[in-house]
């Protein structure tokens, strides 16, 4: 697969994309740490920080789009469950709404925690093909079965998405409606669902074959050709990442 094909990456120069895919993996895990010791209004502030910046980045309203819309459903649900439907002591009415501020404020850390760790992850797979992330852990010597486990659902999402589209297009030349109102998109779910995971599946022991054929555990790691650049200072600010992350983690418990 190219380096420039893929059904979520995409392609800039910015310095998000040239850095190295560790690095990047790095920051990932500081941001979720980090997520635990802040405040509800410290989490949405970080999250409108980062969408923002993935505009600077030249990812345009890419990353924006995909963030509303996989955040805004779980957001609105946490936000009625909390705060309209589970019992809390400090019930205030308004007309005929009934609402707790405490249990909105929880919502609103819930669902601010998880914005930020969605908007981060968004920002890491669309800077990050998942060839150059499968390289950068083969130089790290990582065991192959573990870089695989790690980069396979990148792979898989490429797949999945150029399959999705060739079943719609199938589906559309047969005359099915996919774009009608609510039940015809239902239907053509269904319909798309079906066919999908049932080529996984029987990609599936072709893919181990294959993989085994080739002598993928041959070896503990592997050695790549086309190697990520990846420099010392860089290497140092991992480091320093993943410790800030231990320590985050451990306040996160302690207090």
């Amino acid at each position: 697969m190219s380096s420039h094909t893929s059904f979520i990456f995409s392609p800039g120069e910015s310095i998000l994309h040239r850095a190295n895919p560790l690095t990047k993996l790095a920051m990932l895990v500081w941001v979720i740490a980090l997520s635990f010791v802040m405040s509800w209004s410290a989490l949405w502030l970080s999250t409108f920080i980062l969408v923002a910046l993935s505009i600077l980045f030249g990812f345009k309203a890419k990353v924006l789009k995909r963030f509303v819309l996989l955040s805004l459903p779980f957001v609105l649900a946490v936000c009625i469950f909390h705060g309209l439907i589970l019992p809390q002591n400090d019930f205030v009415s308004i007309g005929y709404l009934r609402y707790s501020p405490y249990g909105l404020e929880h919502a609103a850390l819930l669902s601010g925690r998880i914005s930020l760790m969605l908007a981060a992850s968004l920002l890491f797979v669309s800077s990050t093909h998942p060839s150059t992330l499968l390289r950068a852990f083969d130089v790290a010597h990582f065991s192959p079965g573990v870089s695989y486990l790690l980069a396979s659902p990148l792979l898989l999402l490429d797949e999945f998405g150029a399959r999705a589209k060739s079943i719609q297009d199938a589906q559309r030349s047969r005359g099915l409606n996919t774009e009608g109102g609510v039940k015809a998109r239902l239907n053509a779910l269904s319909m798309l669902v079906v066919p999908l995971v049932t080529s996984a599946l029987s990609d599936a022991h072709e893919r181990a074959d294959v993989l085994n054929a080739r002598g993928f555990r041959a070896l503990p790691y592997r050695t790549t050709l086309n190697a990520p650049k990846d420099s010392g200072s860089e290497k140092q600010f991992r480091r320093v990442l993943y410790l800030l992350s231990i320590l985050q983690i451990g306040y996160a418990l302690w207090r």
